[in-house]
């Protein structure tokens, strides 16, 4: 089912214009989504040449202004020298910029280097799992989606939660067929260490 379901990524995905690359049970978190779908940006790449990615460190510089190398330390809880060493890679790699003799700054296509990240939970029965997995999934994906047997998701296609939640549900049917029943809410991920998390994850199965 999980196979049937893949082969549709594509199709799911706004952001068409930009590759996709798709993992399965990628841990996350505390959590492990059995797919996740993420549309990116050549330059994520980039990652696969640091020695160390600190998704922490990129999700603290997306959300700040230009920072002092003391100050990322502090507020990302590693050693000053550690820091100096992660924004010396980060620099070459041109992840983030120097906007000073002493500030740093997140490089502007890195805030949304992964345009689009999708979610799927894969469920042969247990749908009310399946909803609170994927709600979960929220707090770093664009758009998360339940996929379920076509009787299953065509009982549950009106269920106050799925609709409260913004989620999306697929059908997949016994020839292996699979149609979407309802699109997801897009939203914007809130969690920024798992979104770099993913995207260090993506550059460096490409090593």
């Amino acid at each position: 089912m999980q196979d049937a379901v893949a082969r549709g990524i594509p199709s799911l995905l706004q952001s068409t214009a930009n590759p996709v690359w798709t993992a399965s049970c990628l841990p996350v978190g505390a959590g492990m989504p059995d797919l996740v779908a993420a549309s990116y940006s050549p330059q994520v790449f980039a990652l696969a040449q640091v020695e160390r990615s600190n998704p922490d460190l990129l999700a603290y510089l997306r959300g700040a202004g230009p920072v002092r190398i003391e100050t990322v330390a502090a507020r990302v809880g590693i050693s000053i020298r550690a820091a100096t060493r992660q924004i010396g890679e980060l620099l070459t790699a041109e992840v983030i910029l120097s906007v000073s003799a002493t500030a740093y700054a997140l490089s502007p296509v890195w805030r949304d280097i992964l345009p689009e990240i999708v979610t799927i939970e894969v469920k042969v029965a247990d749908w009310q799992t399946a909803v609170a997995q994927a709600a979960r999934n929220r707090i770093f994906s664009h758009r998360s989606f339940v996929a379920l047997p076509g009787n299953v998701a065509t009982r549950i296609r009106r269920e106050k939660i799925v609709r409260q939640l913004g989620l999306g549900l697929i059908a997949v049917w016994p020839d292996r067929t699979v149609t979407l029943l309802r699109q997801p809410r897009r939203r914007r991920p809130v969690v920024w260490a798992y979104y770099y998390h993913i995207a260090s994850t993506l550059a460096r199965s490409w090593r």
